[in-house]
């Protein structure tokens, strides 16, 4: 059985994740402060919106999986043991849980641009 050690770190880790999302939800943009200010200007309001929408969603999901993971580590985990070892463990888990970051955002990043491409292809009709 994992350790109560392994499990409450990727637990926490991976709630940190959730608290992530949902500020990124708030403020829809990472990275650069030059390459937030263009995409700012660029995204629509739908196209907000949706970001938004993918980050809340993308946000409950890891608080879940988080909290789950806490509940279980702290009621189930063993006593002793580690995957690797102490340090090894704690290094696993902080490369592991941030490819996973990674790959979350990429998907909220592509949600939002399939919204922005599907907005800038449709028809302009003046009033």
């Amino acid at each position: 059985m994992i350790s109560t050690f392994d499990l409450t770190l990727l637990g926490s880790f991976v709630s940190a994740g959730g608290i992530l999302f949902l500020c990124r939800g708030k403020r829809p943009q990472f990275g650069s402060r030059r390459r937030t200010a263009e995409r700012s200007i660029i995204l629509s309001e739908e196209g907000r919106e949706q970001h938004e929408r993918a980050s809340l969603l993308e946000a409950a999901r890891w608080l879940t999986v988080g909290i789950l993971t806490l509940f279980v580590g702290l009621l189930h985990g063993a006593e002793e043991g580690y995957l690797f070892g102490p340090w090894s463990d704690v290094m696993f888990h902080v490369v592991f849980v941030s490819t996973c970051w990674a790959t979350a955002a990429l998907r909220i990043n592509k949600r939002t641009a399939a919204v922005r491409l599907r907005a800038s292809s449709a028809p302009h009709v003046r009033h």
